[in-house]
């Protein structure tokens, strides 16, 4: 390590970001840069001015330091993750003891701890589709996003990314492209890219969409958003506002929490968040999950559509209920369980 120069923490993060965002989300690294910086106070507050500094003492150091802070298990995990996989590259590069990284422990957590739990039922999700399709409830673009939210189970960032050119109206199709040079990558680079197939009514959602409520422009890149506002393709907080507001529960029952929806200041875009029963993308993609697995369909299969590992789906977003699980093992399994053989049958017969 003789020869290997001498970085700062905040340069090490630095270097390390630049080279992961050549194959992560910008999302991604903004959540790892997040995460680092508290490392990197610590840091600065202990005069270490170089990472070569560092040793285990220093890394157990700053992990009682972050636990006095009553984080939740979940998120200390994520950040040691994270300071661990800066310190591989450190030690990669040689700026760093090659056994640092595995000076770090990453706490247990349960189940429950790493699930957020918080999802779109299937049954809500009906029944708001319900009342966009027969026309009680009139929000063009809220509408579309949830249609293929819902039925793609795909990320936020992705539908974002999608171009007008990438949905097919006739065949009932889009097509997810890793696209960062214009700035719309997907969360696993060209892993993440694929074609999913979509239902009519979600195809009758998008027509509607773009004849009636998208704005007819291109965006920085000259490219045709199929979610769009005057000034081009939609941010990411702009769709999220959206989400919000396209799940407010009055627009399809009275209000869970005793409010009159003429009155309630939950029910303005601005303040659609705040209502305790909108939901989020992210809720949606957790919700849509359990609905394709509980439809039947093989987790595989679901994980090719959502860009996600079985593993990943089973810990993280399979949310079925315990009758709903049951069911599924019952119809996968229970016709094994038997004493009687083919042979049986032809003796029992003979």
């Amino acid at each position: 390590m003789s020869d290997a120069p001498d970085l700062s923490p905040q340069e090490a993060v630095d270097r390390w970001l630049d080279r992961a965002s050549l194959d992560r989300a910008a999302q991604t690294i903004a959540g790892y840069r997040g995460q680092l910086r508290h490392f990197v106070r610590w840091a600065n507050s202990e005069g270490i001015d170089s990472v070569a500094q560092l040793d285990p003492w220093d890394i157990e150091t700053f992990e009682t330091h972050r636990r006095g802070n009553d984080l939740a298990a979940i998120t200390l995990r994520n950040e040691l993750g994270t300071l661990r996989q800066l310190l591989d590259y450190c030690a990669r590069i040689g700026v760093v003891d090659d056994e640092l990284p595995e000076s770090i422990e990453l706490p247990k957590v349960s189940a429950d701890d790493q699930t957020d739990e918080t999802i779109l039922e299937p049954h809500r999700a009906k029944s708001l589709l319900d009342v966009y399709r027969n026309g009680d409830e009139d929000y063009p673009r809220g509408h579309a996003f949830l249609e293929l939210a819902w039925y793609t189970g795909a990320r936020m960032g992705g539908l974002r990314g999608l171009d007008l050119g990438d949905v097919d109206f006739q065949e009932g199709f889009v097509r997810f492209r890793h696209r960062p040079e214009t700035g719309t990558p997907l969360k696993n680079a060209y892993d993440g890219e694929r074609v999913v197939g979509i239902s009519q009514p979600v195809v009758d959602a998008l027509t509607d969409y773009v004849a009636e409520d998208r704005p007819d422009v291109t965006d920085d890149h000259g490219r045709q958003p199929l979610f769009a506002t005057m000034h081009g393709r939609i941010s990411l907080n702009v769709l999220r506002t959206s989400c919000y507001y396209a799940t407010i529960p009055c627009r399809f029952r009275s209000c869970p929490h005793g409010k009159d929806r003429d009155s309630c200041d939950w029910t303005t875009q601005a303040d659609a968040s705040k209502c305790p029963s909108s939901r989020s993308p992210h809720q949606i993609r957790s919700g849509s999950i359990t609905w394709q697995l509980d439809r039947g369909l093989r987790a595989d299969v679901v994980a090719e559509r959502v860009n996600a590992s079985v593993e990943i789906i089973e810990q993280h977003y399979d949310q079925a209920s315990d009758l709903a699980a049951y069911e599924r093992r019952r119809e996968k399994h229970l016709s094994k369980l038997g004493f009687q053989t083919e042979d049986d049958n032809e003796e029992e017969t003979a």
